[in-house]
């Protein structure tokens, strides 16, 4: 039986059609970005055609399997389906923000669909069951500090680097003022919280250990392609750029392989212990 306390019809409808909008605006940017579209971006061109690429290639076959898995039943398919639609929501905001094309309702509209899907499954949840089902075993601590830990190290990055900037009397570049701005706002704080509960043992903090660590896996690896790629393209790789590209991938790496024996530890029933079931609630 779903850990869900509402029906999530409506939610599995609107992933539907993300799915198909995705697919149309991926194969769009991989024919004609390099003819034009992406000129209005402020971002580099491997990022763009690199996220398409992950779009087509990891994003969508996640999300179908997810969803599939998730109406029979599956609970760590429900998690997952709502961590990747948090990674679409994500990666799709900065081509809302960050420029204008012949695509930019379609991307609107991804971010929208995402967004309000997302928070569909959220309140839908129902965190207690969800907690439930994890067993005594599972590396709630591992994977919540895995979580808050990236959120602390981004939180240093970032602000240093705006610290040194203003400090400087200098401006970064949009693509990084985007990134940072974002990050800072929306994905920081969701991976700090959610990590938080979760070493703390809260039910939503196993709910949202689950969705964090597929966005985080999704974002890191997308990330390090889209680097590669430019690094690639451009026949050479900065100091920079070759720190990010191994900071993603090992973000990708590392939440993957704690996302599958964290989801390994989900069980049929209400499977945790009484000592793991006297741990602190929301």
């Amino acid at each position: 039986m779903l850990a869900t306390n509402k029906d999530i019809t409506s939610v599995y409808r609107v992933s539907s059609a993300l799915v198909a909008l995705v697919i149309t605006t991926s194969i769009f940017g991989l024919v004609f970005g390099s003819r034009g579209l992406y000129d209005a971006y402020t971002a580099t061109l491997a990022g763009l055609v690199g996220q398409d690429i992950a779009s087509l290639v990891v994003g969508l076959p996640v999300l179908l399997w997810s969803m599939r898995s998730a109406r029979r039943g599956s609970v760590p398919a429900l998690l997952v389906w709502a961590g990747t639609l948090f990674y679409f929501a994500y990666s799709y905001s900065f081509l809302v923000l960050g420029g204008f094309n012949a695509l930019f309702i379609f991307y609107v509209v991804i971010v929208a669909a995402s967004l309000y899907g997302l928070l569909g499954l959220l309140f839908a949840l129902d965190p207690e069951a969800i907690r439930g089902r994890f067993d005594a075993s599972t590396p709630r601590r591992l994977a919540g500090g895995f979580l808050a830990g990236t959120a602390l190290l981004f939180v240093v990055m970032w602000g240093g680097m705006s610290a040194a900037m203003i400090a400087g009397g200098q401006r970064p570049d949009p693509v990084v003022h985007l990134v940072v701005a974002i990050d800072g706002v929306v994905l920081l704080p969701a991976l700090l919280l959610g990590g938080t509960k979760l070493w703390r043992g809260a039910a939503w903090g196993y709910a949202l250990g689950g969705v964090l660590l597929t966005k985080a896996t999704l974002t890191g690896l997308t990330l390090a392609f889209t680097t590669a790629l430019g690094g690639v393209w451009a026949g050479t790789l900065d100091s920079f750029n070759a720190f990010l590209l191994v900071l993603f991938g090992l973000m990708g790496l590392i939440g993957f392989g704690l996302l599958l024996s964290y989801l390994r530890h989900v069980g049929t029933g209400t499977s945790r212990s009484s000592a793991g079931a006297a741990q602190a609630h929301v």
